[in-house]
């Protein structure tokens, strides 16, 4: 195979898009980026995931422009085009990309958030006086600094890269001009695929549709997914959200579209009613454990047989990456004798999103002519499904998104002609193939070690960071008032900022909001907002992630004990 250089780092934003050829072997699909996808031979042990039990102890999956040509055993001749030597030996088990359908990406800079209290609803804990200090107020800064937002996305992209997972949320952004857009990077972004093939996902929902609930049901049924947090809590306040999308003849603005996100405070005939209608729900089980002391009753959403998949939330309040989520939902699972296999979880992470996505006929499996989105654990022996369960960042040898490996071991990207950026992960030296030709002029600049040091400098000085943005405020002010206001972007923060389009939407339906209160802790003044940490890139990096865990007044013993296990 002929070397590829790649010196180049990547995040695409709006440019142009570059057309690519490809073989006439290979279906015609469009690429998640203008990089063309050459041929790979991967030979290990393959989880396939596509609904049968399928695997192949010693099998070779063959990929071409991206597509997954023939999957096989290795000792099988291979297909036209390819030959017995182009095989690489991953030495692993090789399963579907995983797919993550919740996280607020932009806030994995931050460490974990001592939390002060058990809550019992998303309403109570933005407006506790710690997290103004320490989560919102400090994303604030961030989030409107023009130098460390590139920073910012070049990290948390990185973060998930690592941790095997090939789509997630998107990086959405907001101007003073009012319009609005997604950073589109390597990972597969839901709300933003550019992929005939790969609907749209919604995760905000526009001003007029949250005060109808007509209007909100027409885009509800018109749409392929609207991703929607849905009864965050566990008390009576909370349920009220989801009890809000009855409509007045009594019947439910709910269809197939609709993916709930945390439903803990959903009842059996709740999780029923969603299940009626096709719906899905996604899991955040370490968050709300974190937060409320108690999750959703997964075994009333399984008895329903409602489609579950598993998100990791944010770094705040939540796991590092959606390795540690499908660790946590494991140790719950046991601890709450719910009857929940490791093959399970693993649908949770890759079917099921498929799913809930309508990507189904493309991504979620490995099978022939589905786009070619795959993680290999460095374990080739053992339990099939809880090879993943157990696996570290450590353990990953290979990321492969469109058939392009985009982060691995460096002697195997080595072996398969890529490299880029290294990272040291537990003593093993990685490399991150971050090269776009499109990418995002601002991201591209940036390497991760220089993110890295960006971040960790405005994060350990809010204070001047946000004295810096004053300024620029002061400045596009008098602009404004002479007429020539410059477009200024900021990182769309959730329910931090009105864009006008809300994640967490307050849609006020028969006298019910279906969402939380967007009362904030009072916004700290920059000389009261402390130094802190950034967030370590992976927890076999972070030396004091599991005793925070541990230190955590609110979570279940069980759960920070037996996840450590995970990590020694």
């Amino acid at each position: 195979m002929a070397k590829r250089t790649t010196t180049g780092e990547s995040i695409l934003g709006n440019a142009p898009r570059i057309r690519t050829t490809r073989s006439a072997k290979a279906p015609v699909k469009k690429p998640i980026d203008p990089a063309i996808p050459g041929k790979l031979a991967l030979r290990g042990r393959i989880v396939t995931m596509d609904g049968s039990g399928r695997t192949l102890n010693d099998g070779c999956i063959y990929i071409e422009g991206g597509v997954i040509r023939e999957i096989k055993k290795a000792s099988a001749m291979p297909p036209a085009g390819f030959s017995a030597r182009d095989a690489i030996s991953t030495g692993g088990t090789i399963f579907p990309g995983l797919i993550e359908l919740h996280n607020h990406l932009p806030y994995n800079i931050l460490r974990l958030w001592n939390i002060p209290r058990a809550f019992t609803n998303r309403g109570q804990w933005g407006a506790h006086p710690d997290y103004g200090l320490r989560v919102s107020g400090p994303m604030k800064v961030i989030g409107g600094s023009a130098d460390l937002m590139p920073a910012v996305v070049r990290y948390v992209e990185a973060k998930c890269l690592i941790s095997g997972v090939t789509s997630s949320q998107g990086i959405a952004l907001f101007s003073n001009s009012g319009s609005a857009r997604y950073y589109r990077g390597i990972v597969r972004n839901v709300e933003q695929t550019s992929e005939h093939d790969l609907p749209e996902a919604l995760t905000r929902v526009a001003d007029v549709e949250a005060t109808s609930i007509a209007s909100f049901h027409a885009r509800l049924k018109k749409s392929t997914c609207l991703l929607l947090h849905l009864a965050e809590g566990i008390d009576k306040t909370a349920r009220k959200h989801f009890l809000g999308l009855e409509k007045p003849d009594g019947t439910w603005a709910i269809e197939q579209s609709l993916a709930g996100i945390h439903c803990a405070a959903l009842h059996r005939e709740d999780f029923v009613r969603l299940a009626a209608k096709k719906a899905s729900m996604v899991w955040s089980p370490l968050s709300n454990l974190l937060l409320y002391g108690d999750t959703a009753h997964i075994e009333e959403a399984r008895a329903a047989n409602l489609n579950i998949c598993l998100g990791s939330d944010w770094a705040p309040t939540g796991s590092k990456n959606v390795l540690g989520e499908i660790k946590v939902a494991s140790i719950w699972a046991a601890a709450k004798g719910i009857a929940l296999s490791a093959q399970d979880i693993v649908e949770m992470v890759t079917m099921n999103p498929a799913r809930a996505l309508r990507w189904d006929a493309e991504l979620g499996s490995l099978e022939v002519g589905k786009k070619a989105d795959l993680v290999v654990i460095g374990v080739s022996t053992g339990g099939l499904h809880q090879t993943l369960i157990n696996a570290t960042e450590a353990d990953i040898r290979l990321v492969v998104i469109n058939g392009i490996p985009r982060h691995g071991e460096k002697s195997l990207m080595a072996a398969l002609g890529f490299s880029g950026e290294r990272l040291t992960l537990h003593g093993k030296v990685y490399v991150l193939n971050l090269a776009q030709e499109s990418s995002d002029p601002a991201v591209a600049a940036l390497s991760l070690r220089q993110s890295k040091r960006l971040l960790s400098g405005g994060l350990g000085d809010l204070g001047r960071v946000a004295m810096m943005s004053e300024r620029a405020s002061l400045k596009e002010i008098r602009a404004m008032a002479a007429g020539a206001a410059p477009q200024r972007w900021f990182l769309a923060l959730d329910d931090l900022s009105q864009t006008g389009q809300e994640l967490r939407p307050r849609a006020g339906f028969r006298d019910t909001m279906t969402g939380p209160s967007l009362a904030l802790a009072r916004a700290p003044k920059p000389s009261e907002l402390p130094s802190l940490t950034l967030d370590p890139i992976a927890v076999v990096s972070d030396d004091h992630y599991i005793s925070a865990l541990k230190n955590q007044s609110v979570l279940p013993d069980v759960v920070a004990n037996k996840l450590g296990a995970f990590y020694r």
